[in-house]
């Protein structure tokens, strides 16, 4: 049996606390806390759309929960709050937007080496009708999701596919998936380990440079390709996240079109 080597044990404790958080900021990860841990993840982002000429710059401040049911199964509950500024000055609009509930089961896990791994998870959830009038989609909508995460040494990938089905929708919805159509979402993430080079007993945190990219493609024909470079710094404890984003194509006739958006975020581990 192979033995482990000082250096190797550190690695795995310094991922398992971070419970392998190779876990950009915007997009999924078939990663969760251990069993009885939660992990807290404030994000604020700030997008700049167009709809039929008009300028909409929207503030959101996500507050996210997620509990490890189990080494395996993980709930997550996320709550925006949103404050959408509109060019007209007639219609802006500020409160909770609609909350989502998801449930995560990583199926199936292959670990090759200390700090190397292989893993699925399903996604289940559904956006609750919680949000402010003119925030809310008003529906119960159930949305289904695979996640993959691989993580190599200093490089991770994420990729993940989820749907999402409209139970009902805002009249002229900015954001995809507010409208009464259903959306299909595939996320796709990379991440570099910048340093360290390698694991030691003295190391306590990681920078990593990552470079996400989402195609949204709602059943109206609606298709939007956006990306988001970033840069991560990890700790034991806590995660701070910075990530523009930036649109590359799309073809949209029934919502608002991405300008451009930032995002800052910060994860923190109990």
């Amino acid at each position: 049996m192979r033995r482990l080597t000082p250096v190797a044990i550190c690695a795995i404790a310094l991922c398992s606390t971070k419970g392998f958080a190779q876990e950009s900021a915007l997009s999924l990860a078939a990663t969760q806390p251990a069993k009885g841990r939660i992990t807290w993840r404030e994000q604020a982002r700030f997008e700049r759309y167009e709809l039929n000429g008009e300028q909409i710059d929207q503030f959101t401040i996500d507050t996210r929960l997620t509990y490890g049911l189990r080494k395996d199964v993980a709930l997550t509950l996320n709550v925006p709050t949103i404050l959408r500024d509109r060019e007209n000055g007639i219609a802006d609009q500020d409160g909770l937007g609609d909350s989502t509930l998801s449930l995560k089961w990583r199926f199936w896990q292959n670990d090759p080496a200390p700090i190397d791994t292989n893993r699925l998870a399903l996604l289940a959830g559904v956006r609750l009708p919680t949000g402010t009038d003119g925030l809310s989609s008003d529906g119960w909508d159930p949305m289904l999701g695979l996640i993959f995460t691989r993580v190599a040494d200093r490089h991770g990938i994420n990729a993940a596919l989820t749907y999402q089905v409209s139970t009902d929708g805002l009249a002229g919805p900015i954001v995809a998936g507010t409208g009464s159509d259903d959306l299909l979402t595939l996320e796709t993430s990379y991440l570099y380990r910048l340093a360290p080079g390698a694991y030691t007993s003295e190391t306590a945190a990681s920078w990593y440079l990552t470079i996400e990219s989402f195609v949204d493609y709602e059943t109206n024909g609606d298709i939007a390709w956006r990306v988001a470079p970033g840069l991560l710094y990890e700790a034991k404890r806590f995660t701070l996240e910075f990530s523009p984003v930036l649109p590359i194509a799309d073809d949209i006739d029934h919502r608002g079109e991405l300008d451009w958006g930032l995002a800052l975020g910060l994860r923190v581990l109990f």
